[in-house]
């Protein structure tokens, strides 16, 4: 038999080992990233739950008044609203009595025990409430 038909040396093996264990070292890695992502991204995307249905509220059953306001959603997620009209230079002359508003809302929580926040912006149009009916405020205002 000659030297070659034996198989595999020692140190063959070893490198081939060595390299196994990086590649699924590599792997593992890959997937506790994974996790990690997937955790906070229920983070964000139960905030974004929860500002899409405020906003959707907003302008159609309360009409907030400009400032700020704030609010809870829950005993983890928390809110502040901005609500500004932009300046009458700025604004589009139309027939219809309309008003823009800029509404910037951020949602604040925890993971880990740091916090996190979420900025959601959006401009909404309103016909032009008449000048004798007051503005009610949004619900949770603080």
């Amino acid at each position: 038999m000659r030297r070659n038909d034996r198989g595999f040396s020692l140190l063959e093996a070893l490198a081939g080992m060595l390299l196994l264990a990086l590649c699924f070292g590599a792997l593992m890695h890959a997937a506790g990233a994974s996790m990690a992502l997937g955790l906070r991204s229920e983070g964000y995307t139960q905030a974004s739950l929860w500002a899409s249905g405020l906003l959707d509220r907003v302008f159609v059953a309360d009409f907030p008044t400009e400032g700020i306001h704030r609010g809870d959603f829950d005993d983890e997620y928390h809110w502040t609203m901005q609500v500004s009209s932009p300046p009458e230079e700025a604004a589009v002359r139309t027939s219809t009595p309309l008003h823009l508003y800029r509404v910037e809302l951020t949602v604040e929580w925890k993971e880990g025990g740091q916090p996190v926040s979420a900025r959601f912006v959006t401009l909404r149009t309103v016909s032009t409430r008449p000048a004798d009916t007051p503005a009610p405020a949004v619900q949770g205002d603080a």
